[in-house]
């Protein structure tokens, strides 16, 4: 139900430009407390373990309502995030300093599930450029998560640098990390759902900004951690649709491999868990689960 969906404000912390942890917290008397905000969803029943679900750029969190109540009903209590930079949270929108600013705050995430289920199975899904992060953090923190689901992983970052302007006024402007470029992401492109693409297209808590730093970033974690999978020894379930424009499901049956599987969904496009036929998807994903971890 709606109603059973709960707010939870995280302190950010602040980072050096290559995403390190810096002095303090990144907050300031004038400022006010900057939060990084995850919806939570209790399991049904007893819980058997804690599933985090990172967002595409410039998606947010609440757009995952519908998988978070199918996985509760399995009795997972699911963490919906909004990165920084989006949704909820705050931060510079689409910016990000780095791989490891945003394996911290995920990090952070996982601190606050484990204070209350230390010792249940923790696992990662993540959508398209949320799948490189959470590929990321699989690879560098192999005991911290039992199992991984990568949907439409972006093996190829398909996002626009920014531009220098022209004229006079682009002979004194630089392109800095935090030069805003184009995710290029349309509603028509993630989902053939009619009313979930105007939703996307309408809603102003998406956004279509990605910054020179991120877009670098993502391409090197789509290059240094995607093709390590096959050596981090859990489970991974990766799920591609075959209309996706930014993701060739060819191009994801090289990461098969070891515990690694591969699923491409006929005629899905980018945004599977908000396509026709997701609740199909959400079935393959709690199969998943429950084939490798069993209640």
């Amino acid at each position: 139900m709606e109603d059973d969906f709960f707010l939870t404000n995280l302190e950010l912390r602040e980072s050096t430009e290559t995403g390190e942890q810096a002095s303090g917290l990144s907050h300031s008397s004038m400022k006010g407390m900057v939060l990084l905000s995850v919806l939570e969803l209790a399991a049904r029943g007893e819980p058997r373990g804690a599933i985090t679900v990172l967002h595409d750029a410039g998606d947010w969190g609440d757009r995952y309502k519908e998988l978070a109540e199918a996985l509760a009903g399995d009795r997972w209590a699911v963490a919906l995030p909004d990165l920084r930079g989006h949704g909820r949270t705050e931060g510079e929108r689409g910016h990000s300093n780095g791989i490891a600013e945003v394996l911290r705050d995920v990090q952070e995430i996982q601190n606050h599930l484990a204070y209350r289920m230390p010792d249940e199975p923790k696992v990662l899904v993540g959508q398209g450029l949320g799948a490189l992060y959470a590929a990321a953090f699989a690879v560098q923190y192999p005991d911290a998560v039992r199992a991984l689901v990568l949907v439409a992983p972006l093996v190829k970052p398909p996002f626009a640098e920014p531009k220098k302007p022209g004229g006079l006024g682009g002979l004194f402007k630089k392109i800095t990390g935090k030069s805003p470029g184009k995710t290029g992401y349309r509603g028509q492109d993630l989902t053939r759902d009619a009313t979930r693409a105007a939703q996307w297209d309408q809603d102003p808590s998406n956004h279509g900004i990605i910054t020179q730093r991120a877009i670098a970033e993502a391409r090197r974690a789509a290059q240094e951690y995607l093709p390590r999978l096959p050596q981090v020894g859990i489970p991974v379930l990766i799920l591609v649709g075959d209309a996706d424009p930014f993701v060739p499901a060819a191009a994801c049956k090289a990461l098969e491999g070891g515990r690694v599987t591969l699923s491409i969904l006929p005629g899905t496009r980018h945004h599977p868990l908000q396509d026709q036929g997701s609740a199909a998807v959400f079935d393959s994903i709690r199969h998943f689960l429950n084939e490798h971890l069993p209640a």
